[in-house]
């Protein structure tokens, strides 16, 4: 089993095999450091300070020298923002966008405080509104030669990263605002449906885009929408199957069009133990961050319903708060891996982004990772 490049420990897990060890992941989707974690860690590691890959969110930094630091497998290439549309920081700490939803800063979160098809309840209301288009929001310039480099210099994993932090449901909640979205879900079905055609074309639109550049070379395509709270799914299987499957199905056969393979990443939060069957018809090959201090999430359930057909990426939390000890992580660690890495379908990485977390414990993490995580 020695001599596995990062690409081939990927595939040998997605495939349902054991490589040398169980592939590491950090910085992507749902894996990053909020920023003051980020700064914690940076200084603690000697490093120089760099521009952030983005910008209005609470994570903004991707460091090539801490992933080499780790020994990471993935590597990440982000869809660049058009300039024109770039998110600007007011005054008041918000963040209008070029969808025309406005988000505003408070504490460690940013929250939606502006949604502009708020109160409207027709259909003719929908068509009215001025949809953006992917090329008003985005450029790949340079992306094409950027990935290429990659993949032809490197051995890493190379993962067309998530350009939407909102999916089908996450965005229609945004542009409408979450209780009045879900009752337009319930009372106006025609309503709904016409804002998720609209989303569903600039999406595919967006993804078209990334990936006429990039999907010749990357392995992995991230996508994502919460789909679930601590104790139970946001929506019924039922309502899912009615409304977001369809959505993500389309772009989920564009992904499978553009890229030579690359398996399809999913993010989603929360208790979705009964969304699962559903995410794997729809082409879901890697499920993240599988948060298992949810209602129904039990790691050695979810292995055994489900750990043939779905590779788990992430599991690992509980590590916020400078109270915790090495000790603890490391504990954690080597229990998270006893479920999931039997018969690979796992990667290891940590379930949402790093909060609050000392320098030591994001240390004793990955060297736990690569420690317990090595197969017999």
């Amino acid at each position: 089993m020695a001599g596995y490049t990062p690409r081939e420990r990927f595939f040998a897990a997605i495939n349902h095999e054991e490589p040398d060890r169980v592939p590491i992941d950090l910085m992507g989707n749902a894996t990053m450091l909020l920023d003051d974690t980020y700064f914690r860690l940076r200084d603690h590691l000697g490093l120089d300070p760099i521009p952030p890959a983005r910008k209005g969110a609470t994570a903004n930094y991707y460091d090539e020298r801490i992933l080499k630091y780790f020994d990471i497998d993935f590597r990440r290439v982000f869809l660049k923002s058009n300039p024109e549309t770039e998110t600007i920081q007011l005054d008041n700490d918000t963040y209008p966008n070029g969808w025309g939803i406005g988000f505003q800063r408070t504490g460690l979160w940013v929250n939606a405080t502006i949604s502009p098809l708020h109160g409207a309840t027709t259909v003719k209301e929908v068509e009215a509104f001025d949809w953006p288009t992917a090329e008003r929001l985005y450029s790949v310039e340079g992306l094409a030669e950027e990935a290429k480099r990659l993949y032809e210099e490197t051995d890493y994993v190379i993962v067309a990263r998530n350009p939407l932090t909102y999916g089908f449901l996450d965005r229609c909640c945004t542009l409408q605002g979450m209780e009045e979205f879900f009752m337009t879900l319930a009372l106006a079905p025609e309503v709904a449906e016409a804002m998720l055609v609209h989303v569903l074309e600039i999406y595919k639109g967006i993804y078209g885009m990334f990936l006429d550049a990039v999907g010749p070379y990357v392995q992995m395509v991230e996508t994502g929408d919460d789909l679930g709270g601590q104790n139970n799914p946001l929506i019924s299987p039922k309502m899912y199957q009615q409304f977001i499957k369809p959505c993500e199905q389309a772009l989920h056969d564009l992904i499978r069009e553009k890229t030579t393979y690359a398996a399809i990443f999913r993010h989603t939060d929360g208790a979705i133990f009964s969304l699962i069957p559903h995410l794997i018809e729809v082409g879901v090959d890697v499920l993240n961050p599988v948060q298992t201090s949810s209602q129904g999430m039990e790691a050695v359930g979810l292995k055994q319903a489900y750990g043939q057909n779905i590779t788990f990426h992430g599991a690992v939390e509980g590590f916020e708060g400078d109270e915790v000890t090495t000790d603890q992580i490391v504990a954690h660690v080597k229990r998270q891996l006893e479920p999931f890495a039997p018969g690979g379908g796992y990667i290891l990485g940590t379930c949402n982004h790093m909060i609050n977390v000392k320098p030591e414990n994001i240390i004793a993490l990955f060297e736990a990772a690569h420690e317990f995580g090595r197969y017999s």
